[in-house]
């Protein structure tokens, strides 16, 4: 899929997040019960965001205001954690975290390539937003994981 137009964009953020959700409820499915409640946290942050894209009105593209995100640095320092049914809540972390870098990365490495102005700003905002995910999930892991380090 060629992603040069504000739909195209705004659709395929939208089926991404739809993708995020339906992963972690069922990982919410598969996993041991100490984990299943933060996928389940998960599935419904993803559905949020979703609902939030759906709700976006395009004409309005100009008026966004972007703000700066800065996180706390620890998805740098992380390795991707694959997916498994025992996984641990760190590693459960860690996955989301790097998940949601990923996106943002996607977004960004995208606006790179386009030159129309409207299209940079939306997938600007939607870099903001995973960055904002990402960052809320760093404090998670700083608060819960790092601390007994």
């Amino acid at each position: 899929m060629k992603l040069d137009s504000l739909d195209e964009i705004l659709r395929f953020a939208i089926r991404k997040e739809a993708d995020a959700a339906a992963f972690y409820k069922m990982a919410a499915d598969r996993s041991n019960p100490g984990i299943k409640k933060t996928f389940k946290e998960l599935a419904k942050m993803e559905e949020e965001h979703k609902q939030r894209l759906e709700k976006l009105n395009l004409k309005k593209i100009g008026e966004i205001k972007l703000k700066k995100t800065k996180g706390l640095g620890i998805s740098e320092m992380l390795e991707d954690v694959p997916y498994s049914s025992d996984m641990s809540y760190s590693d459960l972390l860690r996955m989301a975290i790097k998940n949601e870098e990923k996106s943002q990365r996607l977004y960004l490495s995208t606006e790179k390539m386009v030159t129309d102005p409207q299209v940079k700003k939306l997938l600007l905002k939607l870099a903001q937003e995973e960055s904002t995910h990402k960052e809320k999930l760093e404090k998670i892991y700083d608060e819960e994981v790092l601390e007994w380090f």
